[in-house]
């Protein structure tokens, strides 16, 4: 059956695509426009470099060339102390949140919940949004900003943070950016997320998100500017899974091969510390997208190839 009878199959069972505008979305990947910075070539590596935060023995943010391992970094990258998640634009912006390691020396708890911008032209890093939040982060939680992933259909960024929560507590937010006017223009309260993810379904562009208490994962879907509208719906738990684990999910990665659509997520142990140790056996889950259904059918799980913290 086709995407589009699908969608309609599917809105005709659920009342919300008629009080909200869900928009005409090619089902499928929505991050495809996202562009290379062009400052890359003015850096010598060539254009087939990775935008690496992960490695240890360093601060910041780095280019690396796989090939021959010789790297690259701006002065200002080693501004914001650690950092953890990126995401990248149409026009080529590197988005990217600081996010404490071993240590508060580099990543003061009053700063965590901030994202920083390197400019596509010059490679400057920058403070681009100060996020408006529930409670302060401190030496308790000293985390904020945790996820972040950039949407071509609606031009959003949508950001995870865990500021102000406690173990007991959660005060977290989901946050809906305009990238063209800088502004928060829709949020849910009372999130405690790690990895966030956009998917169009076939009856719903869905943000996805690992939850920061539990190995379960969630989506919200979105109505056509990207709002968010309805309930989270219940999507998988890591620990329910074959050789699963009661971890978090850092990361989705959404990918195409011919018609069909696979997801694989990563995982991080979480629990409002400083991230001391490390998970030497991290695994990836692999999934298939079931189309007919709406869902995301396990497939299998791998341990993964470590190469920093």
């Amino acid at each position: 059956m086709m995407y589009k009878q699908l969608l309609s199959l599917t809105c005709l069972l659920l009342t919300a695509c008629s009080e909200h505008d869900i928009g005409q979305f090619t089902p499928g990947l929505v991050d495809t426009c996202r562009a290379m910075p062009a400052f890359i070539k003015n850096t010598s590596l060539g254009t087939q470099v990775a935008i690496d935060t992960q490695q240890q023995g360093y601060v910041g943010l780095r280019l690396v060339q796989p090939q021959t391992g010789k790297t690259w970094q701006h002065p200002t990258w080693d501004d914001a102390g650690h950092l953890g998640a990126t995401a990248r634009d149409r026009q080529g912006h590197i988005y990217i949140v600081p996010t404490p390691e071993v240590s508060l020396l580099e990543n003061p708890p009053a700063l965590q919940n901030r994202i920083y911008r390197v400019d596509s032209q010059t490679g400057e890093m920058k403070v681009w949004l100060e996020l408006p939040q529930a409670a302060q982060p401190s030496a308790a939680n000293p985390f904020g900003a945790m996820g972040l992933f950039y949407d071509c259909d609606t031009d959003s960024l949508y950001v995870s943070s865990v500021a102000g929560s406690t173990p007991q507590q959660a005060q977290g937010r989901l946050y809906q950016i305009d990238v063209a006017t800088k502004k928060v223009v829709d949020q849910v309260e009372q999130v405690d997320a790690i990895g966030v993810a956009v998917f169009n379904g076939v009856a719903y562009k869905r943000l996805y998100f690992g939850s920061a208490r539990s190995s379960d994962v969630y989506s919200l879907p979105l109505d056509a500017q990207g709002h968010f509208i309805n309930q989270p719906r219940h999507e998988f738990a890591l620990a329910a899974l074959p050789n699963g684990n009661t971890t978090s999910v850092r990361r989705f990665i959404f990918t195409k091969a011919g018609s069909s659509y696979a997801l694989q997520v990563k995982e991080l142990e979480f629990g409002f510390r400083l991230l001391a140790e490390n998970n030497l056996k991290r695994r990836s889950y692999n999934f298939s997208y079931q189309a007919d259904k709406d869902t995301w059918q396990f497939s299998s799980s791998q341990l993964e190839s470590f190469s920093g913290r």
